[in-house]
């Protein structure tokens, strides 16, 4: 049982599975910013890497404190800058004891910052890269979500997360059917019914919590900076939509972030 606490009068035990530490935005107050989230009752964080030179970074900061774990990839954005000799370069990282997913890697057709052909061959080379070393993969799926599952399925390989899950039911229902876990982060707090109840739709032994910090602050936070120990109001937001108390909505989104990382 984690230390009852103002922050945290339920001693909860919280994991949070996608930041971003690394961000410029928590350069100057780092470990202020774990300290608090410890405080809060968040006891494990993911960070997670947009590029080799990030994913270096995310490995260092992550090599000697406690709790923290990170995944090495290059992000659809930075598709157009990858380059073959990269998956060498994070299949070595791979070896740190720390890193314990690829990501965060997928396809992004919204916003469309690099193009789709880039983005396809780095998302393709690191699922790959994933397969072979058997690990799990953190998966960012924007407006692309039939592109990814032909990619995963030419792959074959069904280990890690959907997260920060934006999509619709079909793909929920892929995930779920291949083993895949489904994350949830700030925006289920906006008010979006139709996320609300496709959530109560996913089997609970599926589901974890993030922030995806410094972004999507949730409610009343939004317009902030974000950061772990906000993962409180999500946790609890998703204690409300399932009708469950926050201690059991802490113990399985933290068992089943264990169980997707390996922890």
């Amino acid at each position: 049982m984690s230390r009852r606490s103002r922050e945290n009068p339920e001693g909860l035990q919280l994991f949070d599975s996608h930041c971003h530490l690394s961000d410029a935005q928590f350069a100057a107050d780092l470990g202020a910013v774990l300290k608090h989230a410890h405080a809060a009752g968040v006891h494990w964080v993911m960070t997670v890497s947009q590029s080799v030179p990030d994913s270096k970074q995310t490995v260092a900061l992550s090599r000697n404190r406690e709790g923290v774990f990170c995944a090495v990839g290059v992000h659809p954005h930075e598709s157009d800058h990858f380059r073959s000799v990269d998956i060498q370069a994070l299949k070595d990282m791979c070896i740190e004891p720390k890193v314990k997913a690829i990501g965060e890697i997928g396809l992004d057709f919204f916003r469309g910052i690099s193009t789709r052909g880039n983005q396809e061959t780095a998302f393709h080379a690191q699922v790959e890269l994933a397969r072979m070393l058997d690990m799990p993969m953190i998966l960012h799926v924007r407006d692309a979500a039939g592109r990814v599952r032909g990619i995963i399925d030419e792959h074959g390989h069904y280990a890690g997360v959907l997260h920060c899950f934006t999509a619709d039911k079909k793909l929920a229902e892929w995930a779920v059917e291949k083993g895949l876990f489904i994350s949830l982060a700030g925006n289920i707090t906006y008010g979006e019914e139709r996320l609300i109840e496709l959530v109560r739709t996913i089997p609970r032994d599926r589901l974890m919590v993030e922030t995806d910090s410094p972004s999507l602050a949730p409610v009343p936070e939004r317009g902030h900076r974000n950061e772990p120990a906000m993962l409180r109001r999500i946790l609890e937001k998703l204690a409300e939509t399932l009708g469950i108390s926050a201690t059991e909505a802490a113990d399985l989104t933290r068992e089943n972030a264990k169980r997707c990382f390996r922890i």
